[in-house]
């Protein structure tokens, strides 16, 4: 059979298409589970098109909640085409009878223990409708079949996506992972990770698990494969990783650059809600100053929006993040995503205001906050964003960086202030949409909207390309 494998596009203003973007991981992993009498192609519409017009026996689209219409869209014109459409991925796995009125099968969860399965039901034109094997044997699985470049001309990867671990045992109200993934963590053999880098010959990788070293033993000895491989890696963490010696030390040793830590929000009250942000603020301004010292990158993810917030968040967030020289960050909206508890107690409270999924990506206001506006939490983001990445504040944190790495950072908050001037029109369009919505939005008040989905008014105006679903 013909088996195309698509990751869509998502429709919004980004600047990350290139040396920003983390590779996608999952197309890979469905190509080497897919038995080798089949011929199969893999396309990140990010960075080429989909091939429509191509005969395709099997379709299976990776489907995350901001790229659900554009996978629905992709899944309808396929099925016109005469293709078997597959949906998986995040967004399927916690909305499957959502992502069934789309497809002819449904992968809930992890691919690894039914995708040859699925592959032969199409065959023999018996496809159920949902399949689902709950975390699966990792040592089982197969080596990544990454995409070989197509032309010479074109510049390499930044860097390798590797997941050496799935599942997570926090349980943070605003995130499915345990969901998906389990509570328990499941390792990849670390002699599999080292094979996978040196077949590739890759030389910076980024690490996508929830917390690289939440296995402790497993960290220790993943660090010391890595070593002799001479490579430069990055991964998301928490201040308990970076503040344990011996943890921290093995890391910097094996090639160690770069940490993406959940800082979230700097309001106490906030944090007690997240088990992996319960450090007091003084350990994490250790923590980042542990790292500037070692010339690692200190990337802070902050989650504007909580309920224990008020527009003061963002005077003290930015006093924060100044007086410690964090070098980049990632600010984003609190998103009540299908599938978490957030999600569904903002239901049960009648504070979610719409459920276009196409929204749902990070930085639009999608409920109904606590202690401010829809608007005002758009605005207050906007004006912090502006003053974070204003060339003032470049300025002012670049001599701390001298040591860490000046070009990435210079590089990294430029891109991050252009896109905050894309988010400006993106947000008045936006606000103009809700507010054809059943109620009236402004940034003084609002009056009570009820839950609106996206079919019931007119089509939000969102980036060119964008369908919604059937």
């Amino acid at each position: 059979m013909r088996i195309l494998l698509i990751s869509p596009k998502k429709d919004f203003p980004d600047v990350g298409r290139g040396w920003l973007r983390v590779p996608q991981l999952i197309l890979p992993i469905l190509a080497a589970l897919t038995p080798s009498e089949h011929d199969v192609l893999t396309i990140d519409e990010e960075d080429e098109p989909v091939p429509l017009d191509e005969h395709w026996d099997v379709v299976g689209i990776s489907v995350m909640t901001p790229t659900a219409a554009r996978a629905y869209e992709l899944a309808s014109v396929m099925k016109r085409n005469g293709a078997k459409v597959v949906l998986g991925g995040v967004h399927a796995s916690v909305l499957p009878h959502e992502a069934a009125q789309f497809a002819d099968a449904v992968v809930v969860g992890e691919a690894e223990g039914v995708w040859q399965e699925l592959l032969d039901d199409a065959r023999r034109n018996r496809l159920k409708k949902l399949y689902h094997h709950w975390q699966p044997d990792l040592s089982e699985s197969p080596l990544p079949a990454r995409k070989k470049r197509r032309s010479l001309f074109r510049p390499a990867p930044y860097v390798m996506s590797i997941m050496a671990s799935r599942g997570c045992p926090f349980d943070c109200e605003f995130c499915c992972s345990n969901k998906i993934y389990g509570h328990k963590q499941r390792h990849v053999p670390i002699e599999h990770i080292v094979e996978d880098i040196e077949r590739n010959g890759a030389k910076r990788i980024a690490f996508l698990d929830n917390n690289i070293g939440g296995g402790r033993s497993y960290a220790l000895r993943l660090f010391t494969a890595l070593k002799p491989l001479n490579v430069s890696w990055s991964s998301m963490s928490t201040p308990g990783f970076i503040l344990d010696d011996e943890l921290f030390d093995a890391a910097l040793r094996s090639g160690l650059k770069g940490l993406f830590v959940g800082v979230e929000s700097v309001e106490p009250e906030a944090r007690k809600k997240m088990p992996k942000a319960l450090l007091p603020t003084q350990l994490y301004e250790k923590a980042i100053q542990r790292c500037r010292s070692a010339g690692i990158v200190f990337h802070a993810s902050l989650v504007f929006g909580f309920d224990e917030e008020t527009p003061a968040v963002f005077e003290r967030t930015l006093e924060f993040l100044l007086r410690n020289s964090v070098p980049t960050i990632s600010p984003c909206i609190l998103t009540p995503y299908p599938g978490t508890r957030l999600y569904d107690r903002l239901t049960r409270e009648g504070r979610i205001l719409h459920t276009n999924w196409s929204y749902y990506e990070q930085t639009s206001v999608c409920y109904q906050p606590k202690n401010m506006g829809p608007e005002e939490l758009a605005e207050k983001y906007l004006d912090f964003r502006d003053k974070f990445f204003s060339y003032s504040s470049i300025m002012q944190r670049a001599y701390a960086q001298l040591s860490v790495a000046p070009a990435m950072y210079l590089g990294i908050n430029l891109a991050y202030r252009r896109r905050t001037r894309l988010l400006r029109e993106y947000f008045r369009n936006y606000f103009d949409w809700l507010r054809q919505q059943k109620g009236v939005q402004t940034s003084q008040g609002i009056q009570a909207l009820s839950s609106v989905s996206a079919d019931t008014g007119p089509a939000p105006p969102l980036a060119p390309g964008t369908a919604s679903p059937g």
